[in-house]
């Protein structure tokens, strides 16, 4: 059985982590740390382990196998790579860092002791995206030349259940705002769905809606547009926003031999219209949304990956490359100019 230690007690530990954790027959919690005593203590009651205020006491406890870091983003640098060189396997939320040199130094820590880095990007495990990198792959609709992929909703106050005052919003702990949340998702399942990396951006990156608890415009972005071109010469956009108030997690890739649409009808996962006029349709699980919880499949691919032994399947390089996408888009903004990537 792979002990658990999870370190952050908001909503993604609770709806997600937590849950599919004692859903993994192979997995169990072993203790949970919030900074808030009671919520620690109510998570701890609630699955039965061990709580921790001090996460520095969570990674040394020598009962636990591995660690979930699911805090502030400006915490998961630290903690992975503490938890890393204590003997511990590492699950990081997104954004891995607010910085490269951050996200480096967690590959780093990885590398040096054998321990696992494994990145908490659950849209790959979609059955609808695993099934689209499959068409891809197969070659029947051709090389891709253009794409499209949108991630919106209302703005992660709604899931976080903390209205204006959520930590999202405070540029000094969340760095990032609709771009690190939801960015980080969509840059990576493209590049994984395609099997081809971005070399260059030119976005926009504003904050268009948003207030604070003080009706103040938040301190991050609340939308962001990304004009992407791939090292297989693809260009296409990515559309991120915390101001859509309908979900929106739609991509579209118009390749040489058709069009194939995921999430985009309510009825079929994937579309796939020919040239020939030929057309296939497949329902491949439940359309994700923050409003309907379905099972991610992140919990079990880390067990998986923790009994097999190891690689990670999503690894510390599937979380620098799509960072390294976010800050360029940010230097793109700022600039307006088109920034060319570092092909590592």
């Amino acid at each position: 059985m792979i002990r658990i230690g999870v370190i952050g007690g908001g909503q993604i530990v609770r709806r997600r982590h937590l849950p599919e954790i004692l859903d993994n027959p192979y997995a169990e919690v072993g203790a949970v740390c919030d900074v808030v005593a009671s919520r620690a203590e109510e998570l701890a009651q609630q699955y039965h382990c061990t709580p921790y205020t001090d996460y520095h006491a969570l990674i040394q406890d020598p009962s636990l196998d591995a660690v979930i870091v699911a805090a502030t983003n400006v915490t998961h640098a630290a903690m992975t790579v503490e938890a890393l060189r204590a003997g511990k396997h590492v699950m990081c939320e997104k954004p891995m860092a607010v910085s490269l040199e951050e996200a480096r130094e967690m590959m780093r820590a990885s590398e040096e002791t054998g321990k696992m880095l494994f990145m908490a990007q659950n849209q790959r495990l979609a059955p609808a995206h695993m099934k689209a990198k499959e068409i891809l792959a197969g070659g029947t609709l051709g090389k891709v030349i253009t794409f499209r992929s949108i991630f919106g909703h209302p703005g992660c106050e709604h899931w976080a259940n903390e209205k204006k005052k959520t930590w999202f919003f405070k540029k000094d702990i969340s760095v990032f705002g609709c771009l690190g949340d939801l960015g980080i998702h969509k840059i990576d399942v493209v590049r994984w769905m395609m099997d081809d990396e971005f070399t260059e951006v030119f976005a926009k990156v504003e904050t268009l809606s948003k207030k604070d608890d003080q009706d103040r415009p938040i301190e991050v972005e609340d939308n962001a547009t990304m004009i992407l071109k791939t090292r297989g010469n693809a260009t296409g956009t990515i559309t991120v926003s915390w101001t859509y108030e309908y979900e929106d997690s739609s991509t579209v890739f118009y390749c040489e031999n058709g069009v194939m649409t995921i999430y985009g009808d309510p009825k079929y996962q994937i579309v796939i219209r020919r040239n020939d006029g030929s057309a296939d349709f497949y329902q491949v699980g439940e359309i994700p949304n923050n409003i309907v919880q379905v099972k991610s499949g992140i919990i079990d691919e880390f067990v998986d990956c923790l009994r097999r032994g190891g690689p990670a399947t999503i690894s510390g390089k599937d979380g620098y490359e799509p960072l390294k996408v976010v800050f360029a888009a940010y230097e793109s903004a700022r600039t307006n100019a088109v920034i060319k990537l570092d092909q590592e």
